[in-house]
């Protein structure tokens, strides 16, 4: 058994940013470390954290600051990283995210030896097949299988090739520690499960990614975090036959060993000068870096931030569009703006980064649901490209922005009556990146709920845009969530009614949970020619944490031709004490119903107060307040309503 040296092998996560706090009054005593982590006596991770005391290398306020990282992993991490820009500015404090994996791995591997390999091959449990046909037809499927361990933060691709494959991944560190692989060759029907295998210096992977290139070959990325003081560095596997088995490919950070939150994707347009090139996109310390593999090998790590990510560029994406233009996108932590880079050469050089949005929160959000692991503002990006269309897509997670909620310090924490709101929001470009609308929120719904852990996703094949996100609205507390599903037929400009894709809430807050891992950092969704593949954290029935998925066949809505506005519209009050108005309007050919609208000032906001049927041509509205003037507009409906007709007013008698 090889033994393990971590100079690397590290901390936990800094779920709260390390904005400084009171000054310290001193370091935990060793036995209060060992308690806290439940360590084993006489193991190789209590000699771990005994040795790494040096609390000097810190800062002094790190001993109180937000970031729940113990203090000996910060020891670990900074000695074999003395490099590190670890400043109390910036809210990841300088530690990587990926490291909070890297604490959970250790907690359940004591000995700091790899995992046994896991069983590979066909899933017997099949999930829960409810028959639930509701606007998208749907059965919920656990993928990894009934599992002790538990599993976050999935990546998942359907073949545009072959829709009958999918391959997805997930962390599995409590068991093996090795990237967890999930393939189906029927559509997503039933599911088999396979492994990355180990180098022989890495110890156990995360952060996984999954696509494919138009051969059939799958591939999958991970961060190989390995021993003797290499950190962590990026890792390529592929497999040839749809996901069964896989071989190492290729190492694509370089020298780097501090990387993190890799994204990768295939550009898979036949059009593309650059098709089935693998872009990947990720942070080393601070700075934003990407790269690219065309035939077979990778060039070097490309630096593509500058001076304007004026903190840490963590939670990046990539994509293409059919033309082979790249767009690399990221947040930053100091800044607070989301940036994008293009490249027109196939990632041999990208632009100057511009912003496309702001920010409110600056890293990750405290919410009832995600207290502990906190939800991560990171991009969701997309591009379509047609003779007529050059479109860009954005969608991240941050503080709803309301009064009270537009600084970090606003965030609702643990606090379920906070009238502060994690929100989905969502930006577009309609000239290829260059210029960006407003940002606006996808689905903000008037009650105290939270939204986050976003995946967006355009369907190369039609264009249409598809979103995911975890919801606590309709509980209370704001802890427990399902999966939400909305979709776009016109470019981003409208987006369907939220449909509920999950059959059964999870609670991550509970007895049991992965308190300190929650949801993980991130989902993920694909789809193609109208089938969509949600993948998700689900710990349904107080399960542990598994990963689901579904089949979503979604469809264009009915394009709907809307009758013409009612014309002849008046309004005549009724005589002295009756409280009422009568409308009255011309027949509209071909309407079904008439719809009355009323509000109290002119020019609304209105609000529908009844129906009248096809052949109606006049209403009367009862019970008002005399003295008080009324404002109405009609519409015609057939399939869809009408514009509204001219607006009349009376005031009641």
């Amino acid at each position: 058994m090889r033994k393990l040296f971590l100079p690397l092998i590290l901390m936990l996560t800094f779920a709260g940013g390390a904005r400084a706090q009171a000054p310290a009054p001193g370091w935990p005593a060793l036995e209060r470390q060992l308690a806290a982590d439940r360590v084993v006596v006489g193991s190789p991770l209590q000699s771990l954290i005994a040795g790494n005391q040096d609390f000097d290398l810190l800062r002094p306020e790190e001993a109180r600051d937000t970031i729940p990282v113990p203090l000996w992993l910060r020891v670990l991490w900074r000695k074999a990283h003395p490099e590190g820009s670890y400043s109390g500015d910036d809210p990841t404090g300088g530690y990587p995210l990926a490291l909070k994996e890297v604490h959970e791995w250790m907690l359940s591997h004591q000995d700091l030896l790899p995992g046994l390999p896991g069983i590979s091959g066909a899933l017997v449990e099949d999930g829960d097949r409810n028959a639930d046909k509701v606007a998208i037809g749907h059965a919920n499927l656990r993928i990894s299988g009934l599992s002790s361990f538990p599993r976050s933060e999935s990546d998942i691709r359907v073949f545009y090739g072959d829709r009958r494959k999918v391959i997805a991944a997930s962390n599995d560190l409590g068991s093996s520690g090795t990237q967890a692989e999930y393939w189906s060759g029927d559509g997503g029907a039933s599911w088999s499960r396979s492994e990355l295998p180990l180098l022989s210096q890495d110890d156990f992977h995360t952060d996984p990614t999954v696509d494919w290139t138009s051969d059939g070959t799958a591939w999958s990325t991970t961060i190989g975090v390995t021993g003797g003081g290499d950190a962590l560095r990026l890792r390529l596997y592929k497999s040839t036959n749809g996901g069964a088995s896989w071989s190492f490919d290729s190492t694509f950070s370089g020298s780097q060993d501090a990387t993190d939150k890799q994204m990768v994707w295939i550009d898979h347009s036949a059009a593309s000068p650059y098709r089935n090139s693998i872009y990947a996109i990720w942070h080393n310390d601070a700075p934003v870096y990407m790269n690219r593999r065309r035939n077979g090998s990778w060039a070097s790590p490309l630096r593509v931030s500058g001076g304007e990510t004026t903190g840490t560029g963590i939670g990046g994406d990539v994509k293409t569009n059919s033309a082979g233009v790249v767009f690399g996108f990221w947040p930053d932590t100091g800044s607070r703006k989301i940036f994008l880079v293009r490249s027109t050469n196939g990632g041999a050089s990208y632009t100057s980064p511009a912003a496309l949005a702001s920010t409110f929160d600056s890293y990750d959000i405290g919410v009832p649901a995600q207290n502990e692991r906190r939800a991560l503002v990171y991009v969701s990006g997309g591009a379509y490209r047609t003779a007529a269309k050059n479109l860009v897509y954005a969608a991240w997670t941050d503080l709803s922005g309301a009064t009270g909620c537009r600084t970090p310090g606003d965030e609702p924490g643990s606090d379920a009556a906070a009238a502060c709101k994690a929100r989905i929001w969502f930006a577009r470009s309609t000239d290829g990146g260059v210029t960006w609308g407003a940002k606006k929120m996808l689905n903000n719904q008037a009650g105290k709920n939270d939204q986050f852990n976003q995946a967006l996703v355009v369907d190369e094949a039609t264009g249409a845009l598809a979103v995911i996100y975890y919801d606590t609205v309709g509980d209370a507390a704001r802890r427990r969530t399902n999966v939400w599903y909305q979709s776009s037929y016109d470019d981003g400009v409208t987006w369907t009614a939220p449909f509920k894709v999950t059959t059964a809430a999870s609670d991550e807050t509970a007895g049991a949970a992965d308190a300190g891992n929650q949801y993980g950092d991130y989902n993920s969704l694909t789809g193609f020619a109208g089938t969509f593949f949600p993948v998700w954290t689900d710990r349904r029935a107080g399960q542990s944490e598994e990963i689901w998925t579904a089949a979503l066949v979604d469809t264009p809505p009915t394009v709907c031709t809307p009758p013409a506005a009612p014309a002849g519209v008046t309004a005549a009050a009724g005589a002295a004490g009756t409280r009422r108005i009568t409308l009255s309007w011309k027949k509209v050919t071909g309407a079904t119903e008439y719809r009355i609208y009323r509000a109290g000032v002119s020019g609304g906001p209105y609000q529908r107060i009844a129906v009248a049927g096809a052949l109606a041509t006049q209403a009367t509205n009862t019970g008002l307040t005399a003295g008080t003037r009324y404002f109405y507009v009609i519409r015609a409906f057939k399939s869809c309503e009408s514009v509204n007709s001219a607006q009349v007013s009376a005031v009641a008698k």
